[in-house]
């Protein structure tokens, strides 16, 4: 009898292993984090401490007028998140008092948050999603605020990994730290992201995670962690990355996407040409990025997931001057 064939019959005597969690076989496949920013450039935060469901506006968790808020946010392309203090929940049916919201807006040049308040869901629809955010949202609240994702409803790995990593940011920083529901990527778990600008990290523990909001005080970025800057399409998010790979430039906003524009392929991948801008100094150098996407192998993109799903991966292929 071979080897193979006794350690096949005795399969039945060993007890069943754990199921892999989604965030540590991202890791062990070595799965990239750049270039898996939100689509999203505009958010609706909504304070609710508890308890969340496994969608922001769960109808077993919110009233009716969410149904309302909800068909408004998809209308206005408006994310919306739900977030609550680090640690911070209520029992179902638990006294509720006056709330913060707030609409962020991470387009270029208008990095912006307005706050207000509110009590119940009749007092969020006179909230204009689609209207520019002020200049003078300032005055309103916070506008360096540190959203960290925790909805273990939605996937465990963002509760394990990003409570520890909210409570960090909340103590050893001096950002309006919250935590909130899905922000996209719950393979990346721990994972952040930085408003107003929208720039989201992941693979965080409370030691990355803290360096990584030093360093972008600092005004850099921390690459490694990086997954790009929500709004921004994924071809652009994966040019800008090569090009500050490439050009060895770790300062936030130094590098930024002029266009972006599909171009027909031989081989029939989905291929971008991506314009590339490179401030240094009193110079501007423009560059040439092709970007091709590409469906990876099937993997657990979630905990909550029962079938393996197959992704676009968007990779710089050339970079070139002009």
């Amino acid at each position: 009898m071979s080897h193979v064939t006794c350690w096949e019959e005795s399969q039945g005597d060993q007890p069943e292993l754990p199921a892999l969690r989604c965030a540590d076989a991202a890791r062990m496949r070595g799965e990239p984090l750049a270039a898996t920013a939100a689509r999203y450039s505009r958010f609706l935060l909504l304070e609710v401490p508890g308890p969340w469901g496994s969608s922001a506006l769960d109808a077993r968790h919110v009233d009716a007028a969410a149904g309302h808020l909800e068909r408004a946010a998809a209308a206005a392309d408006c994310h919306v998140v739900l977030i609550r203090r680090a640690g911070r929940q209520l029992a179902p049916g638990g006294e509720r008092g006056s709330r913060a919201w707030a609409l962020a807006d991470t387009s270029p040049g208008a990095e912006r948050v307005r706050w207000g308040s509110w009590r119940d869901y009749d007092d969020l629809l006179g909230v204009d999603l689609t209207a520019p955010v002020p200049d003078a949202a300032g005055a309103s609240g916070p506008q360096r605020v540190a959203l960290v994702c925790t909805n273990g409803k939605r996937d465990q790995c963002c509760a394990i990994r990003g409570r520890p990593v909210a409570t960090a940011i909340a103590a050893g920083t001096d950002w309006d730290t919250w935590e909130c529901s899905h922000l996209g990527g719950h393979r990346f778990a721990a994972t952040i992201m930085l408003l107003p600008a929208g720039d989201m990290f992941g693979g965080l523990d409370p030691g990355s995670a803290l360096e990584v909001v030093r360093r972008y005080d600092e005004g850099h970025l921390m690459l490694a962690h990086h997954r790009g800057r929500s709004g921004q399409p994924r071809p652009a998010q994966a040019a800008l990355h090569a090009a500050a790979v490439r050009l060895g430039e770790l300062r936030r906003d130094a590098v930024r996407s002029s266009w972006a524009r599909r171009v027909p392929a031989a081989d029939g991948a989905d291929r971008w040409e991506v314009g590339v801008l490179h401030s240094s100094d009193d110079d501007r150098i423009s560059y040439q990025v092709i970007v091709d996407g590409s469906k990876q192998a099937p993997g657990r993109l979630s905990c909550a997931d029962d079938v393996l799903k197959a992704e676009t991966r968007y990779e710089a292929i050339s970079f070139s001057r002009g």
